[in-house]
């Protein structure tokens, strides 16, 4: 690793630490005096509070981390802009988007983590925060929030496995059950439709398997009653939001949703926002650096006020294109790539001219 590189990669990495460490801790601040006065009220013991913010932590690193990058590459360039680094560079003959290039890296690095940690760590987060603030400190009544595609369910001696809950024909889709006696399977039901019906989940045409004296026997009767004590509106009142799905659960919801005909393109834009959302910080850097490299003579000022247009356009831009997309007027995918992908091009674009 060359010299340059090394001396621009270590003062960027401790500046974006730094900021990122002085966002987050004002954002943790935030949620404390906003989370305190339901804790006060009912007598919630601290230990909640701290579980509470422990489980933020990770929306807290998904909402900061692009921020943090952004406000340390600007800080990054004003600096230099003031102490004449590029201005060096370029007397030397150095194009200053030399220093441009271990800031993308360390972006793009910091991306792929986020990758993941916005697919799953996140959703997960923000599942567990939600439920310790409504049970542990508000003291409301517990609701396991439920995902509806894989569910295990059990009432007395009946457990079933529900491939999927279809919430607007308020039916089960592919559902096998197994009732035991004593400890031991008495009979098993499998049927690919089960709907409620008089105030009861019953199974359309079920293959039923009964086990009697050592002998096996199979039927196929109309209706078979099967004794679970979940209704349908309580499956409805405990729905997992999309926010809360981890990337297998969402994708499998995904799947089972389209297989039953539905179209989710809100769906598929949520998906797809977490991965762009991971790279919001590589965009940015590459947004801020050439817009904010101005003459020393300007000041910072015109830099900063010239960042934050940027980064309000991008933003902007980019909330109009997650509604097309969560609405299906424009592609989910589409809506998804093409305001990064713009950004990047017109910036690169704008680099190349501006140094020639």
């Amino acid at each position: 690793m060359k010299i340059f590189t090394r001396y621009v990669l270590k003062r960027y990495s401790c500046l974006t630490a730094f900021i990122l460490v002085a966002l987050s801790s004002v954002y943790t601040l935030i949620l404390f005096f906003e989370v305190l006065d339901d804790a006060l009220e009912n007598r919630s013991p601290m230990t909640s509070v701290l579980h509470y913010l422990f489980y933020s932590q990770a929306r807290v690193m998904k909402e900061m981390i692009p921020l943090a990058f952004f406000f340390a590459t600007l800080a990054y360039v004003v600096m230099s802009n003031k102490n004449f680094e590029l201005v060096v560079l370029r007397a030397l003959g150095v194009k200053s988007s030399r220093a441009l290039i271990p800031m993308a890296i360390l972006a793009g690095v910091v991306g792929c983590f986020m990758t993941f940690w916005n697919l799953n760590v996140a959703p997960w987060g923000i599942s567990k925060s939600t439920e310790i603030r409504k049970v542990e400190i508000k003291k409301e009544k517990e609701t396991l929030h439920l995902r509806y595609t894989n569910l295990w369910v059990k009432s007395g001696n009946t457990a079933c496995f529900i491939h999927f809950f279809d919430e607007r024909k308020r039916i089960f889709r592919n559902m096998r059950c197994i009732w035991f006696q004593n400890g031991k399977i008495q009979s098993l039901a499998m049927a690919p439709q089960t709907q409620w019906e008089g105030g009861k989940w019953q199974m359309v045409k079920p293959t039923l398997i009964t086990i009697e004296g050592g002998t096996i026997k199979e039927k196929t009767p109309p209706l078979l009653p099967v004794p679970l004590d979940i209704t349908p509106q309580n499956l409805l009142e405990r729905k997992k939001g999309a926010w809360e799905m981890t990337y297998g659960e969402l994708r499998d919801y995904i799947r089972a949703m389209e297989r039953e005909g539905y179209s989710v393109p809100h769906l598929k834009e949520e998906l797809y926002q977490r991965v762009s959302m991971a790279f919001t910080p590589l965009v940015l850097v590459l947004l801020v650096f050439p817009i904010a490299t101005r003459p020393p003579r300007e000041g910072g000022w015109k830099a900063i006020v010239y960042a934050l247009g940027a980064l309000v356009a991008y933003w902007g831009g980019n909330s109009i294109f997650v509604l097309l997309g969560r609405e299906g007027w424009v592609p989910p995918l589409l809506a998804t790539l093409l305001p990064p992908l713009a950004a990047t091009g017109g910036v690169l674009w704008f680099l190349k001219k501006k140094e020639g």
